[in-house]
């Protein structure tokens, strides 16, 4: 398991890697980076080809040509640029939160190229769009709240808030926290990408109606106590993507693959190689 950094499409991007085989992608959620996907990327590597990239304006990978407005577009074309420059010409998507929502994005723009995807707490992102529902407030405030103060306290409080138990938040996680949220233009960057997640214009990218059409197996992994949205107010919706296969983990937050590697790993291992 590695990081490397690498110019893409004029982009310089981090990104951890490691193993052999069918290839599979890690996409992170709002105000993370690929370093919480730690714990995943050496259990699949044994089977796979793992990619987690810092996606685009995200941690230590650059915002290039993007300066505001609805991140989506944007963020999927740099996750198909990385696969191309890494030769990946069929692979699987696992995303996180936000990450699922790129994941979908993904697979609508190259269907043919995606074999299966793996969907962690995406929460809101599958919901029929509510009028004057803004879905990005919580983690707005809560993000914004750890960037006003990346000390450790202030840091471990907004990973906390994604667990149902945190004594489970990892400490290594809480110092790439505190690293990321210090590094300047930092806040900045989060409220210019979360103001676009939050415009009129991120209507376009709602994903409710398009969920019928995904042909590929799907797997969601929730759990019982994520903050940002019930496990059957989020299966109800998710039971609209024709071959999905649920996970529910109990006492368990909004960050499955962290809070529970374990079963995490073994079940993302099951489902792409059955």
């Amino acid at each position: 398991m590695r990081f490397q950094f690498e110019d893409i499409g004029g982009v310089s991007t981090r990104y951890l890697a490691g193993g052999e085989g069918s290839p599979v992608m890690l996409l992170h959620g709002v105000g993370l980076s690929a370093d919480s996907w730690m714990w995943t990327v050496p259990a699949l590597a044994q089977r796979h080809r793992v990619i987690a990239p810092d996606l685009l304006d995200n941690a230590f990978t650059a915002a290039g040509g993007y300066k505001g407005g609805p991140p989506q577009p944007h963020t999927v074309d740099h996750i198909i640029a990385l696969a191309d420059h890494l030769g990946l010409r069929r692979f699987s998507l696992v995303g996180s939160s936000l990450g699922a929502a790129f994941a979908l994005h993904t697979y609508f723009k190259i269907p043919e190229r995606v074999g299966a995807i793996v969907l962690v707490g995406p929460s809101f992102v599958l919901a029929r769009p509510q009028e004057g529902f803004d879905m990005f407030e919580g983690p707005y405030r809560n993000g914004l709240t750890a960037l006003q103060n990346p000390t450790y306290e202030g840091c471990r409080s907004r990973m906390a808030r994604g667990f149902f138990d945190p004594s489970k938040v990892p400490e290594a996680l809480i110092a790439m926290q505190m690293l990321l949220y210090a590094m300047p233009g930092a806040r900045e960057n989060f409220e210019r990408r979360l103001a676009g997640l939050r415009s009129p214009a991120a209507r376009a990218f709602d994903l409710y109606d398009r969920l019928r059409s995904v042909k590929v197996p799907v797997l969601l992994i929730s759990g019982d106590q994520d903050h940002r949205g019930s496990f059957e107010v989020i299966a109800e919706d998710a039971k609209r993507i024709p071959d999905i296969k649920l996970r529910l983990y109990r006492q368990c937050g909004h960050w499955p693959h962290v809070e529970y590697p374990d079963a995490f790993n073994r079940d993302v291992l099951e489902f792409l190689n059955p």
